[in-house]
């Protein structure tokens, strides 16, 4: 669940919202959809610029997320990680200011329509992809 503190970021175009202005002190953080930072902490108007240009495109493309060998269903809990679990690219199919839904970017067959649900903000269980 997005923290009472954190401000919502709204395209002003649309009003879709891009992330989040995190507080700190008298300079904010731009913060993703999932609570991932976008940025170091700046002035209102430049973390606000930062998530109208990147914030939506940052959520596309790999992400790495610490998951079993086979993933089927959508019962796997990432917050209770196993041993055996490994670093497995998966894309973000839908993210919400209290979950956000991920699949496996290359599935098994038997792979194809499981997803796992993380909590927001994502924190540890999500890393980004590396340029």
């Amino acid at each position: 669940m997005i923290p009472p503190a954190w401000q919502e970021c709204l395209r002003p175009d649309d009003d879709e919202r891009v992330g989040y202005l995190v507080p700190a002190g008298e300079v904010f953080i731009p913060v993703t959809l999932i609570g991932t930072p976008l940025g170091e902490a700046q002035g209102r108007a430049a973390a606000a610029a930062l998530l109208h240009e990147r914030g939506l495109m940052t959520l596309n493309g790999r992400w790495w997320c610490l998951l079993p060998e086979m993933l089927l269903g959508t019962e796997t809990d990432p917050r209770q990680p196993q041993l055996s679990w490994e670093w497995r690219s998966v894309l973000i199919v839908e993210a919400s200011p209290e979950e956000c839904r991920v699949r496996l970017e290359m599935p098994a067959e038997e792979e194809r329509t499981s997803t796992v649900t993380l909590p927001v903000p994502v924190g540890e269980l999500l890393r980004a992809r590396q340029p």
